[in-house]
């Protein structure tokens, strides 16, 4: 019993060193750039490939996309137009959140950017 432990504190050891060389490559500024987080973080082809996967609408993906940058309703709806060009409301906004926290089974902001992140990461496994 004592040899299985000193291996797996060998081994916790050895995992914390590997650690915290791999955090040595980078600095603070590396890290905490770019000023935007989500900026660049999913590519064009990823946010299509997570549309498909949660059956999302084209609207649903563009009110998806703003969310996860950290948009606000009304610069949402400032950004998306109805067909006669006007924008749409705020209350718009919040039906298409809405509708969106259903179908990803979430509560809020937080959750969903997560939300994302796990289908991001399982589409990305399959490949």
């Amino acid at each position: 019993m004592a040899k299985k432990q000193k291996q797996k504190t060998k081994h916790a050891g050895e995992e914390s060193e590997r650690r915290q060389r791999q955090a040595a490559r980078w600095s603070k500024e590396d890290l905490l750039s770019p000023a935007d987080p989500a900026e660049d973080l999913l590519s064009s082809e990823e946010w299509i490939s997570i549309g498909i996967a949660l059956d999302l609408s084209t609207r649903e993906l563009c009110v998806a996309i703003l969310i996860f940058e950290g948009q606000t309703r009304a610069n949402i709806a400032r950004q998306l137009h109805k067909k006669d060009g006007q924008p749409v409301s705020p209350g718009t906004v919040r039906v298409y959140i809405d509708r969106l926290f259903q179908k990803l089974r979430v509560k809020d902001r937080v959750g969903f950017v997560q939300r994302i992140m796990r289908v991001h990461l399982t589409l990305s496994a399959e490949h």
